[in-house]
């Protein structure tokens, strides 16, 4: 055949000789699979055909041909090939002559062997071609090139350039040594290391104890570490090896290096006082960086070692779960509890049951949904070799379950600022924990707010109501409520009173004030809740700051909190707003269903009330209004008979006497209460950050007849809002003097029926 192709030229076709299993294989999968190649052949025994099936699959999007040499020499007559050749040794004469007269000749060839020399001897059979033997310094448990070594000898002809390229992109080493330089190093750093592991464990072995009773539960780090690298050079598939590296590494020379060195020290061991010297001379030939880089990268085995058992201890003590892959199998995944765990097995409680994205995990929150499900299983208790398993770190184990478990549907909903879209809800809700879905089913627009619907599917083994809050909290999180406050206040820690108790909207609204407050995070402002409208109003006039809910998308003004504003006779004013979404659940002193309840007592903040009133009406229910939404919960504790209080949304978390019976009940799909930050004249600063444009007169009148006449004068934005009692307050962008006695003048703040944009905060 003759070839047309620079002999240089990067090869574009590739074939893997010995692809089935063992240093072949893991080249296959690790450094040439990740090549562009325009055709790959893999090749290997006629028992392998299933193995070569499984190396295939790592080469997407490029054909591949695979069978013995005989089922694809067809594949072999193109240029461009490089030839992989990675069998057993006495194999490998015969496969490089075959090869030689089917492939053309600008292939170059890459025998993979431990003994440089044998290497080259073999590949004189072939001597018209471009030629390299290739040593990885490593074994086929590795999972990647990175930081691995690969030794090569020089090139005999042309240089491929191309394999050293590979290796280093991947992470690899690549090293160039001369047949002699690297024989001489294998001696030891193989064949010496060979003969040590294998006189050690047979030394064991023949020690006459047991081996499991007697020797491994009393084993040391180090021990279990020399034994653990001895036993390795036992298994089946070493035996050919192991008699290759002696043969082709000078194991004679090792052999008698060996045994001098023993001798050595075990005249140096007979008598005491000369072992130190004999340990001080041979750690004198290490350098002191080498001597450090050895012994710390030998601790760092040693604590390896005992890593995995230490992490079943640690998980068997503290009682949680543990995540277990059986060793070569990361598609099987067993989860559960340890309830028996020796130096040689552990015993796993499993917890896991069902197919993979199916899965229910029968434990805590998991067994509820399980039934949700329709899972049913049941618990096993399995047996394991430590040595054949996986231990899953935590953060692996949170990715299994979110591969293995089912998830449970819930369409919730959120309350946002308008301006913010219903799908950047839904893109919050994916990046939280345990969701599986997020898909936006509606969204509504109403003043101030947009009520947004999302379908979730939660993690089949999370409490469904926590992750629903959780939820919620990272939406409130990502889109902040805007403050609207336009005047920060004077001073380094302001003092802040809200309409207590704590737990109430007045004091989410006053936190949300002291986060916004230029200058002034919450750890610098002092919040603490206030008995009443007027003792509210009444602090502010000594200095301090008051925050009254004034408004609300539901039920519009709030009549006490007028009625407290005109009847002071402090001179205040507000200082800004705070809007604060509002949900309402139904709560009860224990888990019943609202069928039990009907007709009972419901107590709750009257503007909670006004704001739930087709939910008190559909269970008959007779209201009983409390100062506040707290209150009304601290009624379900004092009260013997059946009751209902309506809180906030979230309030059990502070309350752990009730239990949620229904949850969102307000009539409307959630509201705002828009809440002012008042005080004296001189408690705020001039407004001074471009915000004009939005600053609105507040007054507060008993009545509308009272500043009817100033109501829609001339053009201008104006915004009346009214209660029961006739009492109104009135928002306007018109220059306001000379207001009737009566009317309370609350000075200007930024103000708009509409919320302001609202950007995501910072991740």
């Amino acid at each position: 055949m003759t070839s047309t192709a620079p002999p240089d030229a990067e090869p574009r076709r590739l074939v893997v000789v010995g692809a089935a299993a063992g240093m072949g294989r893991w080249l296959s999968d690790h450094l040439f699979a990740g090549l562009p190649w325009q055709q790959v052949v893999l090749i290997d025994t006629a028992q392998s055909a299933a193995l070569l099936a499984g190396a295939a699959a790592a080469y997407r999007g490029t054909p591949v041909a695979t069978g013995t040499l005989a089922d694809v020499t067809a594949h072999l007559a193109d240029e461009g090939f490089v030839i992989c050749v990675a069998v057993p040794d006495g194999a490998a004469p015969g496969v490089l002559a075959e090869l030689d007269a089917l492939v053309p000749r600008d292939a170059p060839i890459v025998l993979v062997s431990v003994g440089f020399a044998w290497a080259m001897n073999v590949l004189a059979a072939v001597p018209d071609r471009t030629a390299v033997a290739l040593h990885p310094l490593l074994d086929t448990s590795a999972r990647s090139l990175d930081g691995q070594t690969v030794c090569a000898t020089e090139v005999r002809g042309v240089a491929t350039g191309w394999l050293a390229g590979a290796i280093t992109g991947r992470g690899g080493i690549y090293t160039v040594l001369s047949p002699e330089q690297h024989d001489r190093s294998m001696t030891y750093v193989l064949a010496l290391a060979h003969q040590s592991l294998l006189g050690f464990v047979t030394a064991v072995a023949d020690s006459g104890l047991d081996l499991t009773a007697e020797l491994w539960a009393t084993r040391t780090p180090l021990f279990e570490a020399l034994l653990g690298l001895a036993v390795s050079v036992l298994e089946e598939n070493q035996e050919v090896t192991l008699a290759h590296v002696q043969a082709a590494l000078d194991g004679d020379r090792a052999r008698a290096e060996l045994a001098a060195a023993a001798e050595a020290v075990g005249a140096a061991a007979a008598t005491p006082e000369s072992l130190p010297a004999r340990v001080a001379a041979t750690r004198d030939r290490f350098t002191g960086a080498l001597f450090d880089t050895v012994r710390n990268t030998a601790t760092a085995t040693l604590s390896a070692g005992q890593s995995k058992r230490a992490t079943l201890a640690r998980v068997r003590r503290l009682g949680g779960l543990v995540g277990l892959h059986p060793s070569g199998r990361p598609d099987k995944l067993r989860v559960g509890r340890l309830v028996e765990l020796t130096p040689v097995h552990l015993v796993l409680e499993e917890l896991l049951v069902g197919p993979k994205g199916e899965a229910a995990l029968l434990h805590g929150p998991g067994v509820r949904n399980a039934k949700r499900l329709g899972r049913r299983g049941t618990v096993v208790r399995t047996r394991f070799g430590i040595g054949h398993v996986e231990v899953l770190s935590d953060a692996e184990l949170e990715v299994a379950l979110d591969a293995w478990l089912a998830h449970v549907r819930r369409d919730i909903r959120f309350l946002v600022p308008e301006s913010v879209a219903g799908q950047g809800v839904a893109s919050v809700v994916r990046e939280q924990r345990g969701v599986g879905a997020a898909d936006l089913v509606s969204e509504a627009v109403r003043t101030g707010q947009r009520a947004v619907v999302i379908r979730t599917g939660i993690r089949a083994d999370l409490d469904l109501d926590a992750t629903i809050e959780a939820l919620r909290k990272a939406v409130e999180v990502a889109y902040a409520w805007p403050h609207g406050v336009a005047r920060p206040t004077r001073g380094a820690q302001p003092d802040l009173r809200y309409l207590g108790p704590p737990g109430s909207f007045s004091e989410s609204a006053a936190r949300q004030f002291a986060v916004g407050l230029t200058g002034a995070g919450e750890a610098d402002v002092h919040i603490g809740p206030i008995g009443s409208f007027d003792e509210v109003l009444a602090f502010a006039r000594g200095g301090g700051l008051g925050v009254l809910p004034i408004t609300s998308s539901a039920s519009g003004l709030v009549s006490r909190a007028a009625q407290a504003l005109l009847g002071t006779d402090a001179d205040l004013v507000a200082g800004g707003v705070v809007d604060v979404a509002v949900r309402f659940d139904a709560y009860a002193a224990a888990p019943v269903v609202l069928a039990e309840l009907r007709g009972a007592p419901v107590f709750s903040h009257p503007q909670a009330l006004a704001q739930c009133a087709n939910f008190v009406t559909r269970w008959g229910l007779d209201p009983q209004p409390c100062a506040s939404t707290t209150d009304a919960l601290l009624k379900l504790r004092e009260l013997d008979g059946p009751a209902i209080a309506i809180a906030s949304s979230g309030a059990e978390a502070d309350h752990d006497f009730v239990h949620v019976v229904e949850r969102e009940i307000d009539d409307l799909s959630g509201s705002i209460t828009r809440f002012l930050i008042v005080g004296r004249p001189d408690a705020f600063a001039e407004h001074s950050d471009g915000s004009d444009p939005t600053l609105r007169r507040i007054v507060v009148a008993p009545n509308v007849a009272s500043i009817a006449h100033l109501v829609g004068r001339g053009a201008g934005f104006d915004e009346l809002l009214t209660d029961s009692d006739g009492a109104c307050l009135w928002v306007s962008s018109q220059t306001l003097a000379d207001l009737p006695d009566g009317v309370r003048d609350l000075g200007s703040v930024p103000w708009s029926p509409r919320t302001p944009v609202v950007r995501p905060t910072p991740g």
